[in-house]
């Protein structure tokens, strides 16, 4: 193995502990559209508002995630029975990237087990469907930038997994082939079926304990960071 690629939010760190920072912003957008909804409806609407805004997304190769966001929160308050005009949409990005950057917290096991990858001489690259607004200060905050050889963003690749050309880069910059690659990720088909089909080993990193990977196939089900290193023959962070 000559390199492991990592996804980014939901893997590094986990989004459901930022489940309370993002809600600020669900009841800013509640408040915009003069509506009143308790937490949990604000959380459905904006469940459903993303999966409107994914569904329109999802047919291109790239899309910006800020635009992603904002058709989100757009959509989430027409499920509340309000609407939001297009820079309350801008100010909800911009408050969630805000939140972001100022509450997330990687996983316990993160820095130590990419700082084992490379001192191993594994390169280790982060692989993320992310703005470089949000994505580069991320990085440095989170002290990432000290123990990764290299990041792509899919601004920077214009393509957004599972299209094929951000893999492609991330490969290009490690120096790897697909075959001698490992990709590390919560997502099935970012993660798992899109790596998998240009021919990388994938770990999939269940967002929930009881998630069920259907029809995907990950070559490994990993149930924290640390496990990475059993899958190279570094033995686990304890």
């Amino acid at each position: 193995m000559t390199a492991v690629f990592f996804d980014f939010a939901g893997t590094l760190f986990s989004d459901r502990a930022l489940r309370d920072a993002h809600l600020r912003q669900l009841a800013f957008v509640a408040r915009a559209a003069g509506v009143e909804a308790t937490d949990e409806e604000l959380r459905a609407a904006y469940r459903q508002g993303m999966g409107v805004a994914y569904r329109a997304a999802a047919v291109e190769s790239y899309y910006s995630h800020r635009t992603l966001f904002g058709a989100a929160f757009a959509a989430a308050a027409t499920a509340l029975g309000g609407t939001i005009d297009e820079a309350t949409a801008t100010e909800a990005v911009d408050r969630q990237y805000r939140a972001t950057l100022e509450e997330v917290v990687l996983r316990p096991d993160c820095l130590e087990t990419l700082t084992t990858l490379r001192q191993a001489t594994i390169h280790v690259q982060v692989v993320s469907n992310i703005d470089d607004e949000q994505f580069d200060p991320l990085l440095e905050r989170l002290g990432l930038v000290d123990v990764i050889d290299a990041w792509t963003s899919s601004e920077e690749a214009g393509s957004c997994k599972p299209d094929a050309a951000i893999y492609h880069l991330a490969l290009a910059k490690a120096g790897s082939t697909p075959e001698r690659a490992l990709f590390v990720g919560d997502s099935l088909r970012h993660d798992v079926e899109g790596p998998a089909a240009l021919g990388m080993r994938t770990a999939w990193l269940p967002p929930r304990p009881d998630a069920d990977p259907g029809d995907a196939h990950p070559d490994a089900v990993i149930h924290a960071l640390g496990d990475v290193l059993d899958l190279v023959g570094l033995g686990a962070v304890r």
